[in-house]
């Protein structure tokens, strides 16, 4: 990333930290993406000021923007209900408190590790934000995964990024509830959702592949069978630091779940994925008949072309022969 990139937000900014660091204040463009860049005025940018995609702040942002608009038409600010994508350079380490609040319709988050120091409130009401694609530096004491984590509840699919390899993650959702015994004078509280036992899978900051994998089983048990799937493929797609064990528990819930699998990679439009899933697993047509018939229901031409193309040349019909 430069400070002269084109698709960077115009961003409003204040310089810090006695002249050698920047903090972004506010940002503004006609769509509803905000790639920020990681140099303003040869400086890094370095933090997301609090309220900074706020539509609820107490008072105008303040600074200087990178675009000045001499005619005096301005875009709108991104922020609010209008964010749905953000885009932070490894240089931004910091979210001031309530940097983020009441972004309802906030979708995905791209950052690196660094981005780790998250202030009070940063993610609340940030209900649709379930994408996240972090990039994990090398050297980073503190990566912040833990932490972007431990704010949202919801459903949290994670494309995970390292030198030796990429893979993706998912994080189910989880909630508490509190249930009073009033005799007792005893609140206990409930937790549902395998999503709590997923958050857990960290040694200090570091994510364990070991532990999450074997968090496996009660994914199965307590949410939907498509994030099971999405989980399983996932893993051995990109199958950084997966043990045997781990890639045989994935590989036989994959086998006995072929048509819901078909359907996954279908609803994601991913054909690489589906030829990737007839090459791995066995498909009899039985299984291939039955995948078809999904992808006619889902309306998925590519898909169902495909699973044509696979059973004609793994099941080609007999030919007719006649004797005289």
């Amino acid at each position: 990333m430069t400070e002269n990139r084109q698709d960077t937000a115009e961003c409003l900014y204040e310089i810090i930290n006695n002249g050698r660091e920047v903090r972004i204040t506010a940002c503004r463009g006609y769509g509803d993406t905000a790639v920020i860049p990681d140099l303003i005025e040869g400086l890094p940018v370095t933090e997301l000021g609090p309220y900074a995609f706020s539509a609820g702040r107490r008072k105008p942002p303040e600074g200087k923007w990178t675009a000045e608009r001499k005619n005096g038409e301005e875009p709108p600010f991104i922020e609010g209900e209008r964010l749905k994508i953000l885009v932070l350079p490894p240089s931004v380490k910091k979210a001031g408190m309530y940097a983020f609040y009441n972004c309802r319709n906030w979708e995905k988050l791209v950052c690196h590790s660094s981005f780790n120091d998250l202030g009070a409130g940063a993610f609340t009401g940030c209900r649709k934000l379930a994408r996240l694609d972090i990039t994990m530096d090398r050297g980073e004491k503190r990566p912040g995964l833990k932490d972007i984590l431990s704010e949202l509840r919801q459903e949290v699919h994670v494309d995970y990024r390292t030198e030796e390899g990429s893979t993706r993650l998912v994080f189910p959702e989880f909630y508490e509830d509190a249930v009073e015994n009033t005799p007792a004078r005893i609140v206990s509280v409930k937790v549902y959702g395998s999503g709590h036992f997923y958050r857990y899978c960290f040694s200090g900051r570091e994510l364990q592949f070991r532990d999450y994998d074997a968090q496996f089983e009660n994914l199965v048990l307590l949410d939907r069978e498509e994030l099971a799937v999405e989980a399983a493929a996932g893993r051995l797609r990109g199958p950084v630091s997966l043990t045997e064990e781990a890639k045989d528990r994935y590989l036989a819930y994959l086998a006995e779940h072929k048509t819901e699998a078909v359907c996954w990679f279908l609803k994601e439009q991913d054909t690489a994925g589906l030829k990737w899933l007839l090459d791995l697993v066995a498909f009899d047509e039985n299984d291939l008949g039955a995948a078809i018939d999904a992808a006619g229901r889902m309306q998925a031409a590519e898909g169902l072309s495909l699973l044509m193309d696979c059973r004609h040349r793994r099941f080609r019909p007999k030919r007719k022969t006649f004797e005289l």
